[in-house]
């Protein structure tokens, strides 16, 4: 969408914005590469969770691993928010089970997703962990290429809540970026408002709304009303903005970087 030019004849209202504009692009965020996977092993039979180590090991993962779920538990302190990998946890320890771990990691919206192992499976138990999020639950013994396809699976989920979740610190820092005027323009041209109507629902001039609604685009870094919209979307509902929307998402982004 083409975006009305700014002419050399401007107020001091206009000039304002402007110099707005300019510092906005001059603040880029920087781009973070990925982490290296890491593959989190949790059991407390020592021998057990040495074997399945140097399995996970062969395909060519760093590997931590834990006797304590307690330790792991204590060492998640210390591993970012961003890391990418997932947690291979035995069902029955003593003091805190599998179940727990997984609870816990739920309970910080880790990116680490849960493989649970055991010898003793139970249906209750498996559907159980499923619907709170594990990957899998496997029965000892396991196939090398059955632990193999289930690593794959989670370190695929964890790259892609990584990716989420930068994609939402980053347009929640755009989203602050913009001043109350800015999204009240935003707001209306969410409504489908044309610049005119916008002018005279703001009791602004028709140059303040064409400055406010370029610096919008600028800062949002989109380069039409549909990437604006996908944006807004995407911030509210951390969906792909073809999922069905509600009249809700025009508001709330707004309210949540206030």
């Amino acid at each position: 969408m083409s975006l009305p030019p700014i002419t050399s004849r401007r107020s001091r209202r206009d000039g304002a914005e402007l110099a707005q504009l300019l510092e906005s692009r001059s603040q880029v965020q920087p781009v973070h590469e990925m982490s290296e996977p890491v593959v989190f092993v949790i059991d407390d039979d020592a021998q057990s969770g040495r074997a399945v180590s140097e399995l996970v090991r062969t395909f060519n993962y760093e590997v931590r691993t834990f006797q304590n779920p307690r330790e792991f538990l204590d060492s998640l302190l210390e591993v970012a928010d961003d890391q990418v990998g997932c947690v291979i946890t035995d069902l029955r320890m003593s003091g805190v089970d599998g179940m727990e771990v997984l609870q816990r990691l739920n309970e910080r919206s880790s990116t680490l997703p849960v493989i649970i192992v055991t010898a003793h499976a139970e249906t209750a138990t498996t559907v159980r962990a499923l619907r709170r999020g594990a990957v899998a639950v496997l029965d000892k013994p396991f196939r090398d290429d059955e632990l193999w396809g289930f690593i794959q699976e989670a370190i695929t989920r964890s790259l892609s809540e990584v990716s989420r979740n930068r994609r939402q610190q980053e347009l929640e820092e755009r989203f602050k970026r913009l001043s109350p005027q800015d999204r009240e323009v935003l707001r209306l041209i969410m409504e489908g408002s044309k610049n005119r109507t916008m002018a005279k629902r703001l009791d602004v001039s028709l140059r303040t709304v064409e400055n406010r609604r370029r610096r919008i685009f600028d800062v949002m870094q989109a380069d039409s009303v549909a990437e604006l919209t996908r944006m807004v979307v995407e911030y509210e509902y951390r969906l792909p903005a073809t999922s069905p929307a509600q009249e809700a998402w025009i508001h709330l982004p707004f309210e949540r970087v206030a």
